[in-house]
């Protein structure tokens, strides 16, 4: 996966590449929160949505900005969001995969 690093800057392009996704409504919510969290835990970050899988790849930790180096805390409360968003929607599953020096959050939405 290529990385767009201007969009992973700007949280206002991810917000809107989940709002066109064409997910229903219900995931889109979710999603922008979680997208809300991955941001404000000052964590850079990309989306890519291919129909119901959503991959986000966590890059790095603010201020340091270097590939592979994440704040523990930050993690930890991601990783909080994404096990509770799953425990409260049966039909979410989610896994972690590293790759190299990045952190995909895979989510794929069954049945909906």
């Amino acid at each position: 996966m290529e990385i767009d690093l201007e969009q992973c800057r700007e949280n206002d392009k991810i917000k809107e590449i989940i709002s066109k996704s064409q997910l229903p409504i219900k995931y889109i919510k979710l999603l922008l929160r979680l997208s809300d969290g991955i941001y404000l835990n000052a964590i850079n970050y990309n989306v890519a949505i291919n129909n119901k899988t959503i991959i986000i790849t966590l890059i790095s930790s603010k201020p340091d900005n270097e590939n592979g180096f994440f704040n523990t805390t930050s993690l930890t409360n991601i990783f909080y969001k994404l096990r509770e968003m799953e425990r409260e929607n049966h039909e979410i599953q989610t896994s972690c995969q590293i790759d190299k020096d990045l952190i995909n959050l895979v989510i794929e939405i069954k049945n909906s």
